[in-house]
């Protein structure tokens, strides 16, 4: 690959003006009397000292024939020139940021360029989290975290997290959401349920993520980030739009469906100043609500008064039939008997669904191997 040629100066327009006066035989002097500007300033822009602003630009088309726009243009891109040398300097002084970040796992996920040099990977990565500068990121990280309330291993990776984090919000760029809906999205909810039981995951996530839309939630798969040991989050991106991202850590549909009733019910709390990331390990600390989103995620799946029947449930046919009653995928029935220990994690697995969440920067959606559905 050719590199594109960027010299490390910037020729102010100035110059060019004096080619145009040495061209025709004019000294700074008689364009002063042209144009009605000052000898000094004249000699100012000449030199670089003093900008050619929209004004001057116009005297000059009138004193040379060479239209205005040319000599905005010149010192437009000579200003901009000049701020990017600065930038250069100053991201110089900054590269060490990047041991921060995953920059390994953002090349293998595609947001980066495999080669590149310290100050252009830094520019690389300040525009894929959209942020003008080091201070900038900061800025943003703190807030963000700063506002968070974790359920996570003490394994997880700030900059990992972060990334996958920075991920949802590229990816809730793609789904255009009508305004939040209260109402709206407690009937999503009450019709999600029913989702479950669909075979293929593929038409039900496009589906979901519709529906959720619909009510001003953008529900978006991320891929997992190395270091992060992010299950879910949900937070509000604005007044009116929430944001529920989950990633391929939600390897079975009974997993996601618990996670992603676990963040709605977070949304329907709407703690707009908060952010809530949940792993599969919970740490000591992790917020007392919890609970709440748990109960509320496992009560809506399988209410309370079927409940006390799973400890009934012996063989698969029995799931089956239950999960019927209920109106829910068995696979579902199988994550709880597992969770609560009445099965071993290895026992009817074959009931349950496979997820996989793809795509960098968002994700390509869900897609799934369908499971036996009585």
């Amino acid at each position: 690959m050719v590199a594109a040629y960027e010299p490390d100066y910037a020729t102010p327009p100035g110059w060019t003006l004096q080619e145009v006066l040495d061209e025709r035989s004019m000294n700074q002097a008689d364009l002063a009397r042209r144009t009605g500007l000052s000898p000094k300033l004249v000699s100012q822009i000449v030199n670089g000292r003093a900008p050619i602003t929209a004004a001057t630009a116009v005297r000059l088309e009138r004193a040379t024939g060479i239209p205005a726009r040319l000599w905005a243009n010149l010192e437009s891109r000579y200003r901009e020139h000049q701020v990017r040398l600065s930038e250069n300097e100053d991201l110089a002084r900054q590269v060490d940021f990047l041991e921060e970040l995953p920059i390994r796992e953002m090349v293998r996920m595609g947001l980066l360029t495999e080669q590149a040099g310290p100050i252009d990977r830094l520019r690389e990565v300040l525009n894929f989290f959209g942020v003008a500068g080091v201070g900038a990121w900061r800025a943003w990280a703190d807030d963000l975290l700063g506002a968070a309330s974790f359920r996570k291993p003490p394994s997880s990776s700030p900059g990992s997290l972060e990334l996958w984090l920075r991920l949802g919000e590229v990816g809730m760029l793609k789904v255009p959401c009508a305004p939040w809906n209260r109402t709206r999205f407690r009937a999503v909810l009450d019709q999600a349920r029913t989702l479950t039981r669909h075979p293929d995951s593929a038409v039900w996530s496009a589906q979901l993520i519709e529906e959720c839309a619909s009510a001003g939630v953008a529900l978006v798969p991320v891929p997992d980030v190395s270091g992060a040991e992010a299950q879910g989050a949900s937070r509000w991106v604005a007044p009116d739009r929430a944001l529920i991202q989950f990633s391929d850590r939600c390897r079975w549909s009974d997993v996601f469906w618990f996670s992603f009733f676990h963040d709605a019910r977070r949304v329907l709390d709407e703690s707009k100043r908060r952010i809530y990331i949940h792993c599969k390990v919970p740490d000591a600390d992790s917020d007392p609500s919890e609970e709440k989103a748990d109960s509320f995620a496992q009560d809506l799946l399988i209410p309370p008064r079927s409940a006390p029947r799973l400890q009934e449930l012996a063989t698969p046919d029995d799931v089956i039939r239950f999960a019927a009653d209920l109106g829910i995928h068995p696979g579902i029935v199988v994550g709880r008997l597992q969770r609560e220990g009445i099965w071993a994690h290895h026992t009817g697995n074959s009931l349950r669904q496979q997820l996989v969440v793809g795509g960098g920067g968002g994700g390509r959606g869900i897609a799934g191997a369908g499971a036996r559905v009585g």
